[in-house]
């Protein structure tokens, strides 16, 4: 996939304090569109603590967000950053929140609980409602990951690195070198993933997500579909 790289500098995520000072807010660009939970409510996900990002059997983009301290997994389809939809919501029996840390081979992806350290994972079979598999050969193991399918177990009782204090973020279009724009401020973004195949950016915070939509790229990635189409 050939990337413009002008498009690609285009994008800046700083942090608050590294700003420029001349930045001036305006509510659109040519090529960013920020797009909050505040102004779409399927994106609003109260109490949102983690999320990941999983590619389905067809090549559709399935983002699952964890919220209520594990209990509830909203199943959105980012596929379409111009179209984004809540497709299902699984509710969990978990002893606590907790946080992605790796995939398993293609279907699954292994979860750390923040309460006990214990480890699990998701199965995603059915792909909009995943299912909880208990992994007691991994309980309060520590794992390094060995290509895509392998994991190297430790049985050291080693608690889990606690997660990086959340940060603020703003959303800055460099287009204009001279006269970079801010285009939106997102405060205490706990976690961030993205999806090369659009360029789409997702940020969670405590309100929900908000996402950051590359146009030029979401307009390459459809163009390419379309070659392949026929």
């Amino acid at each position: 996939m050939k990337f413009n790289v002008k498009s690609l500098i285009a994008v800046a995520i700083l942090t608050t304090a590294g700003v420029a000072a001349n930045a001036l807010s305006r509510p659109h660009s040519n090529t960013l569109r920020v797009e909050s939970p505040a102004g779409n409510p399927t994106l609003a996900q109260p109490g949102a603590e983690a999320m990941y990002l999983y590619y389905d059997n067809l090549g559709q983009a399935l983002l699952y967000v964890e919220s209520d301290h594990g209990r509830v997994l909203a199943t959105l389809n980012v596929t379409n950053p111009a179209a984004i939809r809540r497709v299902a919501v699984t509710e969990l029996r978990v002893p606590s929140g907790y946080d992605f840390v790796r995939a398993i081979g293609d279907r699954a992806v292994l979860i750390r609980f923040r309460k006990t350290g214990q480890v699990a994972a998701l199965c995603f079979k059915r792909d909009k409602h995943p299912v909880l598999k208990n992994l007691s050969v991994l309980r309060d193991a520590v794992q390094q990951k060995l290509g895509q399918t392998g994991l190297l177990i430790s049985n050291q009782q080693t608690p889990p690195a606690a997660s990086g204090d959340p940060q603020n973020f703003e959303v800055v279009d460099t287009e204009n070198a001279t006269h970079p724009v801010v285009l939106a401020t997102v405060a205490a973004v706990t976690e961030q993933v993205s999806n090369p195949d659009t360029g789409t950016l997702f940020l969670l915070n405590r309100n929900g997500i908000t996402v950051v939509r590359r146009l030029r790229v979401e307009a390459e990635h459809q163009m390419e579909l379309d070659q392949l189409r026929g």
